[in-house]
């Protein structure tokens, strides 16, 4: 008698995964040329399209995406930026995308939303790089502002230098373990026939002190703005607010360290359920259990969500494993909360930005002991609100990117 339910499985778990394998294998030894092979091995490696236009003056930016849930951080820093040199040198703005086509909604809702306008009209252009890619558009004297090291590269081999500005927001090589992407990376931070506009003084200090040429030698740094329309604190009476920046993805913002660390807090008392609730926000958040303690999970949040979470946090914790202070612990002080974060490198070393945020060595103990010293200072209301009060914190971009366009005012000449 035939078995059906045998027959459900056929072909069995290891043919299966034995012509998988083959399958593989066929492909691996398949020749193709080294452009195929640098496709194959980093998909975002793909050179700019570019054909001639005369006549204008744009400002071209070139990113992976806008979209609404994105723009909070580096990306909307980058489209911010971007319309205020077209805006203060008269251009033409241009928004290429090279993952998705952007989202005009959500482009005018940050500008709105941060109180910058832009008299013309935007164009934007989705540009991947494939055979259908008629190419950006490009004249002789404009401008392409570039917002990664793999968009850099990418505008690098059809775009003069000189033409190019790479907007630096990170020590992009510390994305990745020594290889060929970090080798790439580090080629396009030491570039010195581009411009560089660096995210954050200290960022730029890392730079000088690890000898980076091209931000070292070429580059202008100025700092984010946290508009007290968006940010300021919103009251709230009873229980206490406790906010954990939570992106299990990005290595770099240590998710794994954050949870243990939380998970000795909340055995320790530090956050009793009846005084406090816990919010994690980020993205592709990981539901975690802790025994006896409900989570608040927040993913994906648009940007007033977002606002309206950090403006009623009490005490924020937030880790990132780099030079950059990361927008999190900026916008939680910005807004009146306490921020627990970690020093690294230049980071930490002063209290940069406010007294309320506590800097701490990334070990568990010491982190812990900041989540102590955090809930002191929560409860402490005149210490807090008297740090908050003095912090040194920009509140609006124009000042922020006064430096950034005085630099870039004889442009394009190096």
């Amino acid at each position: 008698m035939i078995n059906l339910h045998s027959l459900a499985a056929f072909p069995p778990p290891h043919w299966r995964r034995a012509v998988r394998q083959k399958v593989a294998r066929w492909k691996a030894a398949q020749p193709r040329s080294v452009a195929a092979s640098m496709q194959q091995a980093f998909h975002n490696l793909r050179p700019l399209k570019t054909r001639p236009e005369s006549g204008h003056h744009h400002v071209t930016i070139i990113t992976d995406s806008v979209a609404s849930g994105q723009l909070m951080g580096g990306v909307g820093t980058a489209v911010l930026l971007a319309v205020s040199i077209a805006q203060a040198q008269q251009r033409s703005l241009r928004i290429v995308t090279r993952e998705r086509p952007c989202n005009d909604t959500a482009l005018r809702a940050l500008l709105e939303l941060q109180g910058l306008s832009y008299d013309g009209e935007i164009d934007m252009i989705f540009s991947d790089g494939s055979e259908s890619d008629p190419g950006v558009p490009l004249g002789p004297d404009d401008m392409v502002l570039t917002t990664s090291w793999w968009g850099t590269w990418s505008a690098r081999q059809t775009v003069p230098a000189h033409q190019i500005v790479y907007l630096l927001q990170e020590d992009e090589r510390m994305f990745y373990a020594g290889g060929d992407q970090q080798l790439l990376c580090d080629e396009a931070l030491n570039d010195v026939g581009i411009r560089y506009i660096v995210n954050s003084h200290l960022l730029m200090a890392h730079f000088q002190a690890t000898d980076t040429a091209g931000p070292a030698r070429h580059g202008i740094a100025f700092e984010p703005a946290f508009p007290t329309s968006i940010y300021h604190p919103d009251a709230h009476e009873g229980r206490r607010n406790l906010v954990f920046y939570a992106r299990p993805d990005h290595p770099r913002n240590l998710f794994l360290r954050g949870i243990t660390v939380l998970d000795k807090a909340f055995a320790a008392g530090l956050f009793p359920v009846d005084e406090w609730d816990v919010h994690f926000f980020g993205i592709n958040i990981q539901n975690v259990v802790f025994p006896g303690r409900p989570i608040q999970y927040h993913n994906g949040l648009s940007w007033a969500d977002y606002a309206s979470l950090v403006r009623k946090a009490d005490l924020g914790f937030s880790l990132m494993y780099t030079p950059h202070p990361s927008y999190p612990p900026l916008d939680l002080a910005a807004s009146g909360a306490v921020v627990v974060t970690n020093a690294f490198g230049p980071k930490g070393k002063a209290a940069h930005y406010s007294d309320n945020i506590l800097y701490r060595p990334l070990d568990t103990d010491a982190l812990l002991d900041g989540l102590r010293h955090g809930i002191a200072r929560v409860a402490d209301d005149a210490t807090r609100k008297a740090a908050y009060a003095s912090a040194r914190l920009n509140r609006d971009w124009p000042t922020s990117f006064a430096p950034v366009l005085a630099s870039l005012a004889d442009f394009p000449r190096l």
